[in-house]
């Protein structure tokens, strides 16, 4: 009996050994399927040598130059405030005014000015100028934050109209102190 359980024992320390192996080479199995699937996803570093990529390069060029100054100019329009639940100032609820934007794009980036006019209300704490500090513009869109002179914050999101690609809507918030006072809605247009 003692023979048979000696041989027992060998298989079973025989099968953990193969069962250990298996399991010391799954982890780096695994981390090596990962890596391969990152891999795979980068685009080549290399280019074939053949008179294509530069027949290519000039259409990208021309689509460069178009996103280049694709916004700038001058665009005139309104913004429209919510009526926001516990807004700080509850008679601002639907104001209009008129706004104009000069933006000036070099590539993603967008500067330039921002004024305000009063419409059925004045402009928000009598801001009527403000900064484009931080502009930019991603698959189209254009997002801004522009900064006022008694220190709030107001983020321009609009994208071009799909019947005007002069025109731009979107919507806006404006932020003071760490917290929201006014968000609504805004359309512009290019006047030049």
């Amino acid at each position: 009996m003692i023979p048979q359980l000696a041989s027992r024992d060998k298989i079973f320390a025989h099968a953990q050994r193969k069962i250990s192996d298996k399991i010391s080479w799954w982890p780096a199995l695994a981390a090596l399927a990962m890596l391969y699937g990152c891999a795979t996803g980068e685009p080549p570093q290399y280019a074939p040598a053949s008179a294509e990529p530069a027949a290519q390069a000039t259409p990208a060029a021309e689509s460069g130059d178009a996103q280049e100054s694709g916004f700038t100019g001058l665009w005139e329009g309104t913004s429209t405030s919510s009526c926001m639940p516990l807004q700080p100032d509850a008679r601002r609820c639907n104001a209009v005014v008129k706004i104009t934007l000069q933006m000036f794009q070099k590539s993603s980036t967008l500067t330039g000015h921002y004024t305000c006019e009063t419409g059925t209300m004045v402009c928000r704490d009598s801001n009527s100028s403000g900064t484009i500090a931080d502009g930019k513009v991603r698959e189209g869109s254009v997002g801004l934050r522009v900064m006022m002179p008694d220190g709030s914050s107001c983020l321009f999101n609009g994208r071009p109209s799909q019947d005007k690609q002069n025109k731009l809507t979107g919507t806006y918030f404006c932020m003071q102190g760490g917290g929201y006072i006014e968000q609504g809605r805004f359309q512009v247009e290019r006047s030049y």
